[in-house]
């Protein structure tokens, strides 16, 4: 091609058709730059087609961590609406006198001291921020609501820290100080894992009336009960940024749906 093209250039520089030339040599500048830019043309049709498949993949990825993570959400709204309503249990009920009611008094609070963290169901997001591809998403909706999702994981974290900050102050430290711990517990031996729970009839009825009077002891504290306050407040708070989370969530996947199937 490239010799057939000197050839004509040679015909009509050499036949002195200077004029033909020129207009010849337009034309292939032309020819030259217009097959510059299909090529360039189709460089980033290509590149926009691989980016829009990666940006698809992170999409389709992002929707499924998000609904893993309403599944997530949902259980740590019930766990934290269940403390929430034990304590309410524990302050409204009478002072234990037998010890079947120390055992369920017992079984109750130990069911509000269990303490869950919250790990964001997030992989994907993580992902996109550490490899800077998060400009890959080029729907600003799904960006921005992406970053204002970090954002409520972060104020739940926030409110965990508050509110293990008073666990420990008014709740823990109240009752190792006070009662006899853990006494619902076979701890005679070292297990792998949470040992035996006891009942009342695997304790020595000896030690009946010391843990009754250690069960008033703990229910009469105003220090406890406070402690008891707080946590109901608490719980029930963390519990509703939970279900404002997973509605949230919801028509964060939406969005992200519609653009899928765009």
């Amino acid at each position: 091609m490239i010799k057939f093209f000197r050839s004509i250039r040679y015909r009509l520089i050499h036949n002195g058709k200077t004029t033909k030339y020129l207009t010849y040599a337009v034309g292939e500048i032309f020819l030259v730059v217009v097959g510059i830019l299909i090529a360039l043309s189709i460089n980033n049709w290509n590149e926009n087609r691989k980016e829009r498949a990666k940006e698809l993949k992170y999409l389709r990825n992002l929707r499924t961590d998000l609904q893993n993570e309403i599944s997530n959400s949902e259980q740590f709204a019930t766990f934290h609406f269940t403390r929430a309503d034990h304590c309410a249990t524990l302050l409204y009920s009478k002072a234990p006198s037998t010890i079947e009611e120390v055992q369920d008094y017992t079984d109750t609070y130990e069911t509000v001291f269990i303490w869950k963290a919250f790990v964001p169901t997030n992989n994907t997001f993580k992902e996109l921020i550490s490899s800077g591809n998060l400009s890959l998403l080029k729907n600003d909706s799904i960006k921005n609501g992406l970053l204002e999702l970090d954002k409520l994981y972060a104020n739940i974290a926030l409110g965990e820290h508050h509110m293990r900050r008073e666990y420990e102050e008014y709740l823990y430290d109240v009752n190792i100080h006070n009662i006899t711990a853990l006494a619902f517990f076979d701890l005679t031996t070292p297990t792998y894992g949470f040992p035996k729970r006891l009942r009342y009839k695997d304790i020595p009825s000896s030690e009946h009336s010391k843990l009754i009077a250690d069960a008033q002891l703990q229910h009469n504290n105003e220090l406890f009960k406070n402690g008891l306050r707080l946590a109901m407040m608490n719980n029930s708070f963390i519990a509703g940024m939970h279900k404002e989370l997973i509605e949230y969530i919801q028509n964060l996947i939406k969005i992200i749906t519609t653009e899928l199937e765009a």
